[in-house]
């Protein structure tokens, strides 16, 4: 009889360990699997501010798309552009914002996609302007031939894509130089790059060079006092300020919930609060469509391709 209950005993124990075993905890059956990381990309050599005023906005994006599985928003910092290349080609970086030359040599590197317009500083659009001193006899892109003009950046929109585009398109035959002080050639007109807006200024104003280029948006917040010393003698058509770049591969569901967040950012505190301190007053569709407006970029940056 012992025997028989001690054996009893042995099977309700084996039994009772196996059951707990298995048994889940509720926290246990209610957990949802880790989603992962959505990384929005950024080219700087100011990190620690670009990403105080880029996190906000991660933050926001990884809680309106916990339900296509992410969990959580980062920003990624490369120091060139040939560095966030990479990172988009790796699928290391989702998101892109820049201005239309940079993302479309990304696009066309990676693969990657514009699918977005943003209003960075409340801008939806701007133009480069070409600029002589006041008292300059300068007073049309004609009278700049045999001359040097000062370009910005060689990944620049604005200080180097649109100006340079134009310059073709007038058949100002533009020859990139290695200084401001090269020899310019009487059927030509010299470019040379500042590397920086506020330096252009100050090699028209110094005379370093006969005339400059920025954008309407920058030229129009110098002092009163620098405008007055300046003159603007032609201007490009408008592009987008920024647009919205996603790396290829990603998920169309995905893709499609980020386009939402985006749209709709503006319409709640924390949504409005972010993009303050993302410098963007919204997101918003291509004016007159994706493919009309990027089919004209296109053909700008193609101008700018050939050139190099």
């Amino acid at each position: 009889m012992w025997q028989r209950l001690t054996l009893f005993l042995v099977i309700l124990w084996v039994l009772t360990a196996c059951g707990a075993e298995t048994t889940e905890t509720p926290e246990a059956a209610t957990a949802v699997p880790a989603g992962r990381t959505l990384v929005l990309g950024d080219i700087s050599d100011e990190a620690t501010e670009t990403i105080r005023g880029t996190q906000p906005t991660a933050d926001f994006l990884a809680a309106q798309l916990a339900d296509v599985g992410i969990s959580g928003g980062t920003v990624k910092i490369a120091p060139d552009l040939d560095t966030m290349i990479q990172w988009m080609k790796d699928g290391e970086v989702d998101l892109y914002f820049d201005s239309p030359y940079p993302v479309l040599v990304i696009s066309d590197e990676t693969g990657a996609t514009p699918i977005l317009r943003r209003f960075r500083f409340g801008v939806p659009e701007y133009h480069s302007v070409f600029f002589v001193p006041a008292n300059s006899e300068v007073d049309s892109l004609d009278d700049l031939m045999g001359r040097m003009v000062a370009f910005e950046e060689s990944f620049s929109t604005s200080g180097y894509m649109l100006p340079l585009s134009y310059l073709v398109e007038q058949r100002m035959n533009p020859v990139l130089k290695s200084s401001p002080e090269s020899e310019v050639a009487a059927d030509e007109m010299g470019y040379v790059f500042s590397a920086a807006d506020n330096t252009t200024v100050q090699w028209v104003i110094s005379g370093i060079v006969p005339a400059g280029v920025v954008d309407n948006v920058t030229f129009f917040r110098l002092p009163e006092e620098t405008q007055a010393q300046l003159k603007i003698i032609a201007a490009t058509e408008d592009v987008p300020r920024q647009m919205v770049l996603v790396r290829a591969g990603m998920d169309d569901d995905l893709v499609a919930a980020i386009r939402t967040a985006l749209l709709t950012m503006e319409e709640t505190e924390e949504g409005r609060a972010a993009l303050e301190l993302f410098q963007t007053t919204e997101f918003a569709e291509f004016a007159e469509g994706a493919e009309v407006e990027l089919a004209r970029m296109r053909e700008l940056y193609e101008l700018v391709q050939a050139e190099q």
